[in-house]
């Protein structure tokens, strides 16, 4: 099940030449520094796991760098690439020696079988296109004995019991008079697909990669009680209430 959730677009533009760069340089406008120690991020025991080996890395949709430093720290040749130059100005404004790169995921500037290892956390989701063509530079840029860690949003289990109201919120999202009522900015753009586990699996395969452990991190349920009452849901539904998925993949 894919799920394209976004909140209110301009639909007179054309769909195929949607570009959100301005939203995300907007997004790290005023932002300054680097988070040094990143081990205590959700998606960090994940990493440590699989990244065992130093090597050459590429982090795809990097924002501010702030991983591309972290890794590098740990001994990775790492280069970080985001078609949004707002972040990579942030990045470079705090560490001049980070290997920052103005790209499109879609159009990797890099030669076939490049890295050992690439990593993108929360990128590929927000082509309004789809990830497709994301994941087909990612197979060509890897090595064959590379890995690929990619994590999008978790179509989980409460998100599919909730799922009428995800269609209905997405509809009034795009309500120019209600935005307006509620003082919401008119246009503001943002696109973002959800997938189940069982559908990123499926395009996962279908464009080459060969899932080798998926992973959840993050969690929508806010209070211990509701998260309690989870431990019992997610043996049955795997990723339950999981926010993002990581999936960590090789070549086929």
């Amino acid at each position: 099940m894919r799920f394209a959730e976004y909140d209110y677009q301009a639909f007179e533009e054309s769909a195929t030449s949607f570009d959100l760069s301005n939203v995300w340089n907007n997004h790290w406008h005023g932002r300054k520094g680097l988070k040094a120690d990143l081990s205590d991020e959700p998606l960090w025991p994940t990493i440590k796991d699989h990244l065992t080996n130093p090597g050459r890395l590429l982090e795809a949709g990097c924002g501010t760098g702030q991983w591309v430093q972290f890794l590098g720290k740990l001994g990775h040749d790492v280069v970080g690439i985001d078609y949004a130059a707002g972040g990579l100005e942030v990045g470079r404004a705090h560490n001049p020696d980070l290997n920052l790169i103005q790209a499109d995921i879609r159009n990797l500037p890099f030669e076939d079988e490049s890295f050992d290892y690439i990593v993108s956390f929360g990128t590929i989701e927000h082509d309004i296109n789809g990830p497709e063509d994301a994941l087909i530079e990612f197979r060509r840029v890897l090595k064959p004995s590379g890995k690929l860690m990619c994590s999008v949003p978790c179509l989980n289990f409460y998100r599919t019991v909730g799922y009428p109201w995800l269609v209905v919120r997405k509809w009034l999202k795009c309500q120019k008079l209600l935005r307006h009522l509620l003082g919401k900015k008119v246009p503001f753009v943002f696109w973002e697909y959800i997938w189940s586990p069982g559908e990123y699996k499926r395009i996962l395969k279908e464009y080459g990669l060969e899932l080798i452990e998926m992973r959840g991190y993050g969690n929508i349920l806010k209070s211990r009680q509701a998260r309690f009452c989870d431990l019992a849901i997610n043996r049955m539904y795997y990723l339950s209430s999981a926010h993002m998925m990581m999936a960590i993949c090789r070549k086929i």
